[in-house]
């Protein structure tokens, strides 16, 4: 009876050896959403990864952050920062009011202005200390958008640039 004990908990722990492989192979097989985003845009777009949901381009002066605010979030963020565009910098938003994912730009003009990293712009802000940021849907002027200031329902926006 000993002996029909000992080579069954031998034989389970062999079974249990070699099935830890196979469960770590299937889990590593996984792909990541997010993770699949950022190579997506890095194959079109360049850039370089520089966190799990961020892309930077220039030197730093053009940064998309994927994801980056629920648009709750960004409008109770708005009183301290312009749609939770940092201080110094414009951003542009894949969703209304501030939210989903999001260019910010801290150049005036950044070489990177393409918005196609992010997809179609709902609304845009400028949080820099002085200047303006005009929207453009192909060569037709939308918006203006003074310091301090933001629009939050934007559509058709193909370029930024500011002054």
């Amino acid at each position: 009876m000993r002996f029909l004990r000992t080579s069954l908990a031998a034989a389970a722990l062999t079974l249990l050896a070699l099935s830890v492989p196979s469960i770590a192979s299937a889990q590593g097989s996984v792909t990541d959403p997010m993770q699949a985003r950022v190579d997506t845009i890095i194959a079109a777009h360049g850039g370089v990864q520089t966190a799990w949901n961020e892309i930077t381009w220039d030197g730093g002066d053009v940064i998309a952050t994927l994801g980056a605010e629920s648009a709750a979030s960004a409008r109770s963020l708005s009183a301290l920062s312009v749609g939770n565009c940092a201080s110094g910098r414009y951003c542009a938003y894949s969703s209304l009011n501030f939210g989903g994912d999001r260019l910010t730009y801290s150049a005036c003009p950044a070489t990177n202005t393409s918005l196609g990293a992010i997809g179609t712009v709902r609304s845009i802000s400028n949080n820099r200390g002085s200047g303006t940021v005009r929207a453009y849907a192909g060569t037709t002027l939308k918006n203006t958008i003074s310091t301090g200031s933001g629009a939050s329902s934007t559509s058709g926006i193909t370029r930024i640039t500011c002054s």
